[in-house]
């Protein structure tokens, strides 16, 4: 069991920030593996794919759409001075595709899947379901972990494709409406900005960021002790390391993807 939080050194920390790495790589490659073999849970995995994809569907859209107007709202403030009115459309596309609409999309994914992921798998392991599973020779891996690690990096492209398609219509309506900047000349602009290369980089961060949520999510949810209360404790230390996991990562894969490669 964790120390309080109060009386943990940073060694401490550091040794559960790996730990939770190791757990990423460890359930992503035990997933993947059952893929390989064709021994996923079928019945499991689209249903909780249809949590995940599905029914987010209209907080991404909301959420996006917001970001994207607010977005364009500041550029448009600003491009006006140096009448650069026509490049908005390309300057909120980059800006977009390359972070915010993955980040924002794994944010609204972490709230509302993986929070209830670790709450669920933490009362399975309270009322001794994960036992009953072993008992009954089942893998918590594979009737768990895996068809949810799997659905989350399914899912996520998804909705990040959704996510960039409304944060531009977002930008465009407030463009239009603000600087009066015509649909051609939008799309003339994100044309200009973005390329494939761009979209192949905000999908590859959308399935990391969606195997990065599930993991985390299951691992505290299979750790959980101590009652409703702990089911609590867990499902929030979940959803701290999730957003924190996201962060970090999204800096590592920009790195990457746009200072060594690019």
């Amino acid at each position: 069991m964790s120390k309080p939080i109060a009386n943990r050194s940073i060694k401490d920390k550091v040794f559960e920030l790996f730990e939770i790495v190791g757990k990423i790589v460890e359930h992503i490659y035990s997933s993947l593996n059952y893929l390989r073999l064709g021994k996923v849970n079928k019945k499991e995995f689209w249903s909780q794919a249809y949590d995940t994809a599905w029914c987010s569907i209209s907080t991404v859209i909301i959420t996006n759409l917001s970001i994207g107007a607010v977005s364009s709202l500041q550029l448009t403030k600003h491009f006006a001075t140096f009448g650069a009115l026509s490049e908005i459309g390309g300057t909120n596309a980059m800006a977009q595709l390359r972070e915010l609409a993955p980040v924002i999309t794994a944010i609204v994914v972490t709230g509302r899947i993986g929070s209830a992921w670790a709450a669920e798998v933490g009362t399975m392991k309270i009322t001794e379901q994960i036992n009953a599973l072993k008992v009954m020779k089942l893998s918590p891996e594979w009737f768990i972990v895996c068809p949810r690690v799997l659905a989350c990096m399914l899912s996520m492209p998804i909705l990040n494709i959704i996510a960039i398609f409304a944060s531009l219509v977002g930008g465009y309506i407030v463009a239009s409406l603000i600087a009066q900047v015509t649909v051609i000349s939008y799309v003339n602009s994100i044309k200009n900005y973005v390329d494939v290369y761009d979209f192949m980089v905000t999908s590859f961060k959308a399935i990391c960021f969606g195997g990065i949520i599930a993991s985390i999510a299951c691992s505290y949810g299979l750790e959980a002790t101590g009652g409703a209360a702990g089911v609590g404790k867990f499902t929030t230390k979940a959803v701290v390391s999730c957003l924190i996991c996201l962060f970090a990562f999204n800096y590592i894969l920009s790195f990457i993807f746009y200072t060594l490669f690019k």
